[in-house]
């Protein structure tokens, strides 16, 4: 169990009243905690009874105590799960078995759902202790930190005020720390962590009589599945944060207190001060930007918000956003938004959107999209990219994706598998591809490249006139889809346009657009054989002077008038 320390400190300290120094006492009661003992431990206090355990991996002994409702949170790197273990029955608090299972190395606290398993292996401690009350109800609180064991001073310690949450710092090389509290009540808990120490905490007893209470804050913790995707380790945190902050993230993890507001010039000059990345707020003002633990309603940023964890309502920024948890709402940004996990809601940015999954939202940029997952609507200028699996994607330029539920439209789609991809160039791995030699009735005989999905494909394909005086090459491109799928037969639509040059490669402007549909026969797994009437409008050769309007024929075009004709093409498939 957790060791308590306790020192009984009469201290002379001088204040000021109305110019005049009167002496006083104040009784310092320094009480250094285990961060065990920190948070509220309905189950690690509680009794819970297991059977032996012989030459069994760790992850097995949790089983059991997932069963029974337990759940852990942990760093997957820092905890061998696979590692053997031998333990005997055991019937007792539970904090106690865990420290016999894993070792006094490693330190306990409960969060919401999770016990919060942390690698701790070293302690640290508090010496000269300095209170300096001030007017205007601060008070000033510096000391040194250090080392148990070595008795060295540790530095970058990140120690905040745990009352009332109002203000933090982090420790100098020297470990010195000077602590600013504003309103503090007779009570002041001050909190003390590092990445690989044991949490502390100093219980100050300051019976001033100016001193006003102030009201309780509620605490939570958040729980990351994937500790590789938060603020602190990717790009985009560290470009908007400092160094300090990111410091003071590793050294308090998940934990977060709930504040109404907070007002920030920059991420250095908040209301919150060092402590604003801990806190999750209602409403968030940065002019020029901010970072705070996140958002449960509005925040506003001239240029940039950053959120360490979740964002759950609107945000809105001139530059970006980047939310390190989840992201429940609305975003807009002029340039782009980032969210390192889940999202479910609408993306607006005038560049970039990405999101690691996107639940159920919209993704909407002028530029580029991007997630591992998307189940909703991506819609991009430029490009849309989803590595697993997509809904539907919409882009002028380019969409890749890896299993397409819905609809995929751009000039490029790529996928593993999309049954509906609509554009000039397709490529579904998973999906068909096919090269056709046709002739039609005007002579033109062509060679066509046939690529998408089970049931849409891209039309790509030149060709050359038979016997035409006025053109002599063309290109078709178009969209097609598989009406009937049977083993020997196929039954199929396509809309293709084509575009004509003469022999020295000169644009005509005489277009060609036709309807057609392919009847094929399968002659064996690979060739199949058809025979396709089509319906086709045709720009006139040789235009008749004043001549007007549209003229109808069953077969061929009218070199003379605009056309809508019957027509046909007969050739081979061969499908790959």
């Amino acid at each position: 169990m957790s060791t308590y320390y306790t020192f009984i400190w009469t201290l002379e300290i001088t204040t000021h009243i109305t110019r005049k120094t009167t002496p006083f006492i104040i009784t310092l009661l320094i009480a250094c905690l285990s961060c065990s003992s920190v948070y509220s431990q309905n189950r690690l206090s509680g009794p819970v009874e297991l059977p032996k355990f012989e030459n069994v991996a760790i992850r097995e002994v949790f089983d059991v105590l997932r069963e029974r409702s337990i759940l852990f949170s942990y760093n997957s790197s820092l905890l061998n799960l696979d590692k053997e273990v031998s333990v005997a029955p055991y019937q007792g608090l539970l904090i106690d078995y865990l420290e016999k299972l894993l070792g006094e190395k490693y330190s306990f606290k409960e969060a919401n759902s999770h016990i919060i398993i942390t690698y701790a292996p070293q302690r640290m401690d508090v010496s000269t202790v300095d209170i300096d009350t001030t007017k205007n109800n601060r008070t000033m609180i510096s000391g040194y930190v250090k080392d148990i064991r070595t008795n060295l001073p540790v530095g970058l310690v990140s120690v905040y005020d745990r009352t009332a949450f109002q203000g933090a710092t982090l420790t100098g090389n020297n470990g010195y720390f000077e602590l600013d509290i504003k309103h503090p009540t007779n009570t002041v808990t001050i909190a003390l962590s590092k990445e690989n120490y044991r949490d502390t905490m100093l219980v100050l007893i300051l019976p001033v009589e100016i001193l006003q209470a102030s009201k309780g804050k509620r605490i939570g913790y958040y729980h990351a599945n994937d500790s590789d995707k938060t603020i602190s380790n990717s790009a985009f945190g560290r470009f908007f944060t400092s160094s300090r902050q990111r410091i003071q993230n590793l050294n308090l993890g998940g934990f977060f207190v709930y504040s109404p507001f907070q007002v920030s010039m920059t991420p250095g000059l908040s209301t919150h001060g060092l402590f604003n990345s801990q806190v999750l707020n209602k409403f968030s003002l940065n002019i020029i930007g901010g970072y705070t633990a996140g958002v449960t309603g509005a925040e506003l940023a001239g240029g940039f918000n950053v959120n360490q964890y979740n964002m759950h309502g609107v945000q809105l920024a001139g530059l970006s956003n980047v939310v390190g948890g989840n992201t429940s709402g609305f975003q807009a940004a002029g340039f782009g938004n980032v969210g390192l996990n889940k999202l479910t809601g609408v993306q607006v940015a005038g560049v970039w959107n990405s999101a690691d999954t996107v639940i159920l939202g919209l993704q909407l940029a002028g530029g580029i999209n991007r997630a591992k997952k998307v189940n909703g609507i991506q819609v991009a200028g430029v490009m849309n990219m989803a590595t697993g699996d997509a809904g539907n994607q919409l882009a002028g330029g380019l969409n890749i994706a890896s299993k397409v539920q819905g609809v995929q439209v751009a000039i490029v789609n790529i996928a593993d598998s999309s049954d509906y991809p609509i554009g000039i160039f397709n490529w579904v791995k998973n999906g068909s591809r096919q090269l056709a030699l046709g002739i039609d009735e005007s002579g033109f005989t062509a060679l066509n490249f046939k690529s998408g999905g089970r049931v849409m494909y891209s039309v790509l394909g030149a060709g050359t006139y038979l016997n035409n005086d006025t053109f002599k090459y063309g290109l078709e491109i178009g969209i097609g889809a598989r009406l009937v799928r049977k083993p020997s037969f196929t039954l199929a639509a396509e809309l293709v346009q084509r575009t004509h040059f003469d022999k020295d490669f000169n644009y005509k402007a005489t277009n060609r657009s036709a309807l057609r549909i392919i009847p094929a026969i399968h002659l064996s797994r690979h060739l199949q054989a058809y025979v396709a009437p089509s319906l086709t409008y045709a720009d006139a050769l040789h235009p008749e002077p004043g001549a007007k309007g549209v003229i109808w024929k069953f077969w061929k075009t009218d070199q003379t008038r605009n056309t809508f004709h019957g027509g046909g093409t007969i050739g081979l498939i061969y499908a790959f």
